[in-house]
C-alpha cells in the first residue's frame, strides 16, 4: 500500500512526526479551543467542533505510519468544520464579526496530512486524495462566501480565500509527489548500483576461474605426460599448481568478502601484474611473446581492466587456438590511451561469443573503452583501447 520509506531508522521517522504534531498542537490547539468553547454556539457543535480539531492533530501524530487512514480521519474533521455555524464571543470581537470554524488555525493540519499522504501511499490514492482536498476547497469557498470581517468586497474575499485554499492544497500535495518520486528514483539507483556489483563480481569471479582453471588443467596434462619420462619436473608443475590454486583462493576471498559486505584488503592486479601473467602462462605451456613501452602510472580500474584483458584472452588462447599456437601480447601508451593488443596464429574462425568475450567487453565499456575482437589471418585478435 505504502511506497518505501525515507532512508535512517523507523524510529527516527516516528519521533520527528511525533515532535512535529506536539508543536502544531502547542502552537494551533490552544486558540482553536479556546474559540471553540467561548464561541457561543450549541452545545452538540461545541462538542463535535472540539473533537474535530483534536482529531486533526491526532492525525497528524499517526500520519507516517497510517498516511490514508489519518487523512480520511482528519478530511471528516475538516468537513465538521466547514459545516458547524459561525463562531461568536471574544475572538469573534477581536477578528471584527463571528467566522467560520473552517479559519481556526488548526485548519493548517489538514495540509500535512495531504502531504503524508501524497507522499506515502501508492496509486490511486494520492489523487484520490488530492480531488477530496480539490472539493473541499471548493466547499470552503462557497461556507465563506458571505464574510465580511475585513471589510473588503466580496469578490475580493471570495478571490483570496480561494487563491489561498487552492495554493495551499496544491503546494502540499505537490511536495508529497516529488519526496515519492524521489524516494523512488534513489531506490533504483541503488538497484542499478547493486546490479553493476554483481555483474563485476561475476566477471571478476569467470576471469579468475577460468584463468586458474586452464592453467591447472594445462600443467595436470602436462605432468601426466612426462612424470613417467621425465620425473624431476613433477615438482616444477605441481608448484605452478599449487601458486595458481592459491592466488585463485586470494582473489575468491576478497571478491566473496564484498558480497558478504566486507571491505576487500587484496589489491587488485594491474599492469604492473601482467608479466608474472604472462610468465605463469609461459609455465603453463603457452608460448608468448610481451611487447611493453614507458607506461608510466594509470588509474587502478583501467590497469585492472588491462589486467583482466590480457587474462581473459590468453586463457582462450590455452583453449580455443590449438596446441602449438603463439600468443603476442602488446601493451602501449600513447595520445592518453593505453592500447591492449593480444593476438595469436592459432585456429582462427568464428570463436563461440560466451561469457568472457561478454564480460570482456562489459568490462571495457566500464572505462569508457573499446573493445575489438575477431579472426586475424589465421588467428584471432582481440584489441582493446582504453581511455587514461
Amino acid at each position: 500500500m505504502t511506497v518505501a520509506a525515507a532512508p535512517g531508522p523507523r524510529w527516527l521517522g516516528d519521533a520527528g512526526q511525533l515532535a512535529l504534531a506536539g508543536v502544531l498542537a502547542l502552537v494551533l490547539l490552544p486558540v482553536g479551543w479556546t474559540s471553540v468553547t467561548e464561541g457561543e454556539v450549541a452545545t452538540a457543535w461545541e462538542v463535535a467542533l472540539v473533537a474535530a480539531l483534536v482529531v486533526l492533530h491526532a492525525a497528524v501524530a499517526t500520519a507516517r505510519r497510517f498516511p490514508l487512514e489519518s487523512y480520511a480521519a482528519g478530511a471528516l474533521a475538516e468537513l465538521v468544520l466547514v459545516a458547524a455555524p459561525d463562531l461568536d464571543g471574544p475572538t469573534a470581537e477581536a477578528a471584527g464579526s463571528a467566522y467560520g470554524p473552517v479559519l481556526l488555525p488548526s485548519s493548517l493540519c489538514f495540509f500535512v496530512l495531504l502531504y503524508a499522504v501524497s507522499a506515502q501511499d501508492r496509486r490511486p490514492w494520492p489523487g484520490v486524495a488530492l480531488g477530496v482536498a480539490l472539493v473541499g476547497c471548493l466547499l470552503t469557498v462557497v461556507r465563506l462566501w458571505r464574510f465580511e470581517g475585513t471589510g473588503l468586497e466580496g469578490w475580493a474575499w471570495w478571490l483570496m480565500v480561494a487563491t489561498a485554499t487552492l495554493a495551499a492544497t496544491v503546494a502540499a500535495w505537490a511536495l508529497g509527489r516529488f519526496r515519492a518520486t524521489r524516494i523512488a528514483w534513489v531506490g533504483q539507483l541503488a538497484d542499478r548500483a547493486a546490479a553493476d556489483e554483481r555483474q563485476r563480481i561475476a566477471r571478476e569471479m569467470h576471469d579468475v576461474v577460468a584463468h586458474s582453471l586452464a592453467v591447472v588443467v594445462s600443467h595436470a596434462e602436462a605432468g601426466r605426460m612426462v612424470v613417467g619420462q621425465q620425473p624431476e619436473r613433477a615438482s616444477g608443475i605441481l608448484d605452478t599448481i599449487a601458486t595458481t590454486g592459491r592466488e585463485a583462493l586470494v582473489e575468491m576471498r576478497g571478491l566473496l568478502g564484498v558480497l558478504g559486505g566486507e571491505s576487500s584488503t587484496e589489491p587488485q592486479p594491474g599492469l604492473a601484474d601482467i608479466d608474472d601473467l604472462v610468465e605463469r602462462m609461459r609455465r603453463a605451456g603457452l608460448s608468448v611473446d610481451l611487447e611493453t613501452g614507458d607506461l608510466g602510472q594509470v588509474a587502478p580500474n583501467v590497469g585492472l581492466t588491462a589486467y583482466r584483458v590480457v587474462q581473459e584472452a590468453l586463457t582462450n588462447v590455452t583453449r580455443h587456438a590449438g596446441p602449438g599456437a603463439v600468443a603476442t601480447v602488446s601493451v602501449t601508451r600513447a595520445a592518453r590511451r593505453l592500447r591492449v593488443e593480444v593476438t595469436d596464429d592459432g585456429v582462427g574462425g568464428q570463436r563461440p561469443p560466451g561469457r568472457g568475450l561478454r564480460g570482456m567487453s562489459e568490462r571495457v565499456a566500464a572505462v569508457g573503452g573499446t573493445l575489438e575482437t575477431g579472426p586475424s589471418g589465421e588467428g584471432w585478435r582481440v584489441l582493446a583501447v582504453l581511455p587514461l
